[in-house]
């Protein structure tokens, strides 16, 4: 082995494919010393430590490689520690927003966007508000967080808990215990298997240090969002190994609505003044309570309904029980319009890393690192509805008959809302708690065969949990029409009377059953529920009976592993070593959580066994005299996998699994080989390409491979068939003249467990230029990306997004036919039939300029999105989700500039998002909007940060950085209940920080 060292150069540099806008500035603070022989290898220090300090040596291999030495074919975004102090993050999610490549569609208050990735709804099929608080994910591409692979020191970790997409928590890793952040966009699959799709972002955490190093933070948010952390990171080092550790405390504050522009739920002006847009109702409840009781009727001079808005209530500081005089008719003034005071989640984290590697003997090594974090989050419920009650004929509050208002139900329904018994502490508003647990464990033995070969031996195993619950203010009763009883009525519960509810949860329903029961019903007015108060200190029974605990939940997500590689070099070219790895691993990972368990009756997971070989061949080295090939390097990867999975298809004898029945198992397996090859190309000193093909794949989600229902049979009508008339056949079977016509189908519903993986096909070119001379410091990196994922998962209504019913009818797939052409089936059922292309160019473009008075570095990248589409077959037409609010931006520029001088150093950041499209209410069919006057032009935004930081002494140093120092307001953009949109606003405004770090 090589132990020569040299400073690294620009060429070196080129070589390393270190990003260009971090590395530039970073040239003339400190040489960063490489093996001679081994380009590819990085040694990293931590910045903070003392110049005296003694330092282990430490080599990471570089993402996108097993190989020792890396691969020069594979060129990472490198962001180093000292990098994520200059952008002035206080998170990992934060760091992700800064990167152009993302888009931000999970984290924080997007989360509440039910047109969103997570899909968060009230119904059994939708996650959880529990599932989805603190739950943050990277996007590379916009191709989906379930598409970019997220590491942990170059292995894989359990995904968010819960979430069948798989895709990482980011607020499950400490940025404090981050070494540096590796990004690729080329595809990695043949490497790491599926999911890599979109790209790959490995953390590699700080390890290999000597002394301690404490910091403590503060961020202030002028939007509320105040953030303060305090974190130790500390190692001892001795002859035969080392060991590290970090332990990092913060806790973050809620938004405060009215900062940021949330202050109002009519959005009825945004979307041409719809009146559906003004969320504002009676059903939003007062204080006193409303009965909503208007009245539409047929207008013929319009064609019309007119709707005339007006519900009953009762004077304001009205006491006693009302008689119907008492009662009054208000119009849309009385409706509240209520906007909490905190919104977004409230947590609390608390993480420790260690990592540490012991020689065993002469050949044999055993290294280790581990990562522990608890978070505990609470978020309020923004609450469009107050408190729904219906009284029942006769209790001691409703003066009104039986059936007053409505036919159908002998009540009538209040709607309160106890805005006293808030503000006085009494009653909390509606919220969502919960805790997060996320660990993960990688232990290696590593036995050295020689110098150059070795065999590692990794086991991994990771879990994510999240226990939680809501609160809300709500009833849990209504009412069956019952002649043996007083009132003529009898409470009701579906779930209680069908049996749903067993054990703990049975006897707690049944007892708020029974109390809400008695308020809604009792003629006594010391113990009925009285919604006509106009403050907390009226009579009536008490409201907390209808304030409880509505949903508990536990989710998990797991991960184990276990991998065997042999690494080394066969036998050296002229132009170096031919460098190999290879191996097998097996991996078992899992998820549950109720809307999974919900279609397939229980928690799931899936077996992998992967198989894998990748090989760096130099064809030209550094002595190379052939013109135009000052170095060339060729590379080849490939890897199997085989997947198995196991689930319900059904029931015996159909039960219901809730009601004891057994459920009958099906399989899913495959295989899939994924190859890769490339090659690093440099026909000078200063210029070098490199180029990339891979494939990818992504395992299809338990819940279209299984469902605990099984296969589900009614009737269907066919109408509008396009290709069978059934009236040239006379086989109609309705018939209500020209408009509506046609035939029955049997209709099915049912899991498909024969679904193939998707697949992907990615490319990958880069150019970099670092000339020396006069341009000495200048660098150029341009990267082409393009990715073109097929097989895609869809059904009926996915389809009809993208095109025409009519077309949709010919897929037999969905439609099989007879001999005469007519359907005989309709299959709702989700198939591989879609596809998507995603393209773009990035252009880096850094420059270094030493003075007397300081050094400067200016940089500027440019992110040129060409395509992000969808289309339902091979040569359809494609649908473009470029420039919209869940699509990528066209474009995106990040620009900065460095200034050091001496112990000073600082960045000036600028970040510029160019107009979109918000298409959050927009239909789609047929691959158009068929709404076009609800999608609404967003305009543009740009940011402006500064950071510093200064050396006091060799022991202190103070760190300072300012986001979003203009504190530029957001452009409107109604998305949800939200006036703006959080993948692209940070809603924390304006923050302020400073951080102290001392060393010992």
């Amino acid at each position: 082995m090589n132990n020569n060292k040299f400073p690294l150069s620009l060429v070196a540099i080129a070589v390393l494919g270190i990003h260009t806008s971090s590395l530039a500035a970073n040239i003339q603070e400190s040489e960063v010393a490489v093996d001679a022989t081994q380009d590819t290898e990085v040694q990293t220090q931590d910045s903070s430590v003392q110049a005296d300090s003694p330092v282990i040596e430490e080599r990471i291999l570089v993402t996108g490689s097993r190989l020792q030495n890396g691969n020069i074919v594979n060129k990472p975004e490198i962001i180093t520690a000292d990098e994520i102090k200059r952008r002035g993050v206080t998170s990992v999610e934060e760091l992700i927003r800064t990167l152009p490549q993302n888009l931000a569609t999970i984290g924080g208050m997007a989360n509440l966007n039910p047109n969103g990735p997570l899909g968060v709804g009230s119904s059994s099929r939708s996650m959880s508000t529990i599932g989805a608080l603190g739950v943050s994910a990277a996007n590379l591409g916009g191709m989906g967080a379930g598409r970019t692979l997220i590491l942990i020191n170059g292995r894989r970790v359990a995904g968010a808990a819960g979430i069948e997409d798989g895709f990482v928590n980011l607020n499950g890793i400490p940025l404090s215990a981050i070494e540096r952040v590796e990004i690729t966009t080329d595809g990695a699959s043949a490497v790491y298997g599926a999911d890599a799709m979109g790209g790959v972002i490995n953390f590699v955490l700080k390890s290999g240090y000597s002394g301690s190093t404490v910091s403590v933070q503060h961020e202030d948010s002028n939007n509320g969002a105040d953030n303060s952390r305090i974190s130790l990171y500390t190692g001892q080092a001795w002859t035969s190994g080392n060991v590290s550790l970090t332990l990092d405390y913060s806790k973050r504050a809620p938004i405060i609505n009215a900062k940021t522009g949330y202050v109002t739920n009519n959005y009825a002006p945004y979307f041409n003044d719809d009146p559906s847009y003004d969320r504002r109702s009676f059903t939003a409840g007062g204080q006193p309570a409303l009965i909503d009781n208007s009245v539409s009727t047929y207008n013929p001079e319009t064609g019309m309904y007119d709707t005339l808005t007006q519900a009953y209530t009762v004077a304001p500081g009205f006491t006693g029980q009302p008689t119907m005089d008492d009662m009054i008719l208000v119009g849309r003034e009385a409706m509240r319009d209520f906007v909490p005071r905190v919104g977004g989640p409230e947590s609390e984290t608390q993480s420790a890393t260690v990592s540490f590697e012991q020689r065993l003997t002469e050949h044999l090594v055993f290294t280790g690192n581990g990562m522990f974090t608890r978070s505990e989050s609470s978020q309020n419920d923004i609450q469009w509805s107050g408190l729904s009650v219906t009284l029942a004929p006769g209790q001691a509050y409703n003066p009104f008959p039986a059936y007053a208002l409505s036919s159908w139900s002998p009540g009538v329904t209040a709607y309160y809302h106890p805005e006293d018994e808030i503000a006085t502490g009494e009653l909390p508003l509606g919220y969502t708690q919960n805790r997060n647990d996320s660990w993960n464990l990688n232990l290696g033995l590593t036995y050295e065969i020689s110098d150059d070969t070795k065999v590692d031996f990794i086991y991994t195993t990771s879990r994510s949990k999240t226990t939680g619950s809501s609160f809300k203010s709500g009833s849990e009763v209504s009412f069956n029409s019952d002649p043996t009883s007083p009132n003529g009525v009898a409470c009701y519960n579906f779930f209680l009377s069908q049996g749903r509810y067993s054990g703990d949860e049975l006897a707690f329903r049944q007892d708020l059953f029974d109390r809400q029961c008695l308020a809604l019903t009792s003629s006594d007015p010391t113990v009925a529920f009285n919604p006509w108060k106009s403050s907390a200190d009226g009579t009536g029974g008490s409201i907390s009976d209808f304030f409880y605990q509505d949903v508990t939940e536990e989710r998990t997500s797991k991960l184990e592993n276990f991998e065997l590689r042999l690494t080394g070099s066969v036998f050296e070219l002229p132009a170096g070593e031919i460098n190999y790895a290879i191996g097998a691993e097996y991996n078992d990972d899992g998820v549950g959580s109720n809307e999974i368990a919900y279609i397939t009756g229980e928690s799931m997971h899936r077996t992998r066994e992967g198989y894998f070989v990748e090989t760096s061949i130099p064809v030209f080295g550094k002595d190379s005299n052939v013109p135009f090939a000052k170095a060339l390097t060729l590379s080849i990867a490939a890897r199997r996998d085989e997947y198995n999975t196991e689930g319900a298809i059904g029931t015996v004898d159909n039960i219901l699994p809730d009601m004891g029945g057994e459920l009958i198992y099906g399989k899913n397996t495959f295989g899939r080989t994924t190859p890769s090859y490339g090659f690093n190309w440099q026909p000078t000193d200063e210029i070098t390409l490199r180029a990339k093909w891979t494939e990818g794949f992504k395992a299809p989600p338990y819940t279209t491979l299984f469902s605990s229902l099984g296969t589900q049979q009614y009737t269907a009508y066919i109408s509008d068939d396009p290709i069978f008339n059934c009236r040239t056949t006379e086989s109609c079977d309705f018939d209500y003249g020209d408009s509506y016509y046609g035939y029955y189908a049997l209709r099915t519903t049912a899991p498909n467990p024969d679904l193939e993986p998707q697949t992907s096909k990615q490319s990958a070119y880069t150019l970099s230029w670092y000339p020396k001379g006069v341009l000495g410091g200048l660098t150029v990196d341009i990267t082409y990306n393009n990715t073109t994922i097929d097989n895609e998962y869809a059904n009926t209504a996915d389809l009809i997004r993208l095109m025409p019913a009519s077309e949709v009818y010919t897929f037999e797939e969905f439609y099989p036919r007879d001999e005469n052409g007519r359907i005989t089936e309709v299959r709702n059922m989700t198939f591989n039939l879609t596809g998507s292309e995603y393209a773009s160019v990035m252009y880096d473009i850094g420059y270094f300029i030493r003075t007397d008075f300081g050094n400067f570095s200016p940089s500027i990248t440019y992110l040129d999105n060409l395509k992000s589409e969808s289309k339902a077959f091979f040569n359809s037409e494609p649908v473009s989700q470029l420039g919209t609010l869940g699509g990528i931006d066209e474009y995106k520029i990040n620009a900065s500039l460095r200034y050091s001088y001496g112990d000073l150093n600082a960045t000036l950041w600028a970040y510029y998002t160019p107009g979109y499209i918000n298409d959050n209410e927009g239909l789609l069919t047929a691959g158009n909007i068929v709404n076009p006057d609800y999608v609404k032009t967003v305009s543009s935004m740009t940011t402006i940060d500064l950071t510093a930081s200064y050396q006091v002494t060799p022991e202190l140093r103070v760190n300072f950085a300012g986001r979003n120092l203009f504190d530029k307001e957001p452009p409107l953009v109604v998305v949800g209940q939200l006036p703006y949109d959080s993948a692209r606003y940070n809603v924390a405004g304006r923050t302020l920080s400073l951080e102290l770090q001392y060393e010992f």
